[in-house]
């Protein structure tokens, strides 16, 4: 068997150490998130809260933002390459659950986003991704739509989908991901006549 150089094992040692460090300071800015907003949260108060120098900070980011920007865009291409697996037009059941699977196994940093404090460019960002693809595909569906029509549909795919996660993390995830998908679904699919019940008079 072949055994590993001292230069790998060394090499081992340092990406640990990078990764621990990395993790730190992702978890400070967090933590201190769910506090105060970006503007006002400094690079040493991030590194006091996490134990790590000022000068190692500055190797990996230029400051609390692009910190939060690299963290985002880490969900972001989560949730892209999801979609990206998944034919799209219709809501489809399976492909929300797995997207909410991703924000549960994320749940710190989604409590952020979509919290008191939270970035608004990176929800429209999410919000709009695929946009030209549904609406090429919602055309070819339904060629009678008008543009106007379909910008509305997808603001209120959109937002539909987006205000459920808001709630669903103001309710500390409350119900599972197969739970929330069930009822997003619906509500993309029918509106909301599909969980209301008409009374007969």
């Amino acid at each position: 068997m072949k055994r590993d150089t001292p230069a790998k094992n060394e090499q081992r040692k340092e990406n640990r150490r990078v990764r621990y460090t990395r993790m730190a300071l992702r978890e400070s800015l967090l933590s201190l998130l769910q506090q105060y907003p970006l503007n006002k949260i400094t690079v040493s108060r991030i590194c006091e809260q996490a134990d790590v120098n000022r000068s190692t900070f500055y190797l990996y980011y230029k400051d609390a933002y692009d910190l939060l920007e690299q963290i985002e865009n880490e969900l972001y291409e989560q949730i892209a390459q999801t979609v990206e697996g998944f034919p799209l037009g219709l809501p489809n059941d399976e492909l929300l659950q797995r997207i909410f699977e991703i924000i549960y196994k994320n749940r710190d940093l989604c409590r952020v986003i979509f919290g008191q404090y939270g970035d608004k460019t990176f929800l429209r960002k999410v919000g709009n991704m695929q946009r030209d693809y549904l609406l090429r595909e919602w055309r070819r569906l339904a060629r009678d739509i008008d543009d106007t029509t379909l910008d509305y549909l997808h603001a209120f795919a959109s937002f539909t989908t987006i205000g459920i996660i808001e709630k669903w993390v103001a309710r500390d995830f409350h119900e599972t991901p197969a739970q929330l998908a069930s009822v997003t679904n619906k509500l993309l699919s029918y509106g909301i006549s599909s969980l209301l019940t008409k009374q007969s008079s």
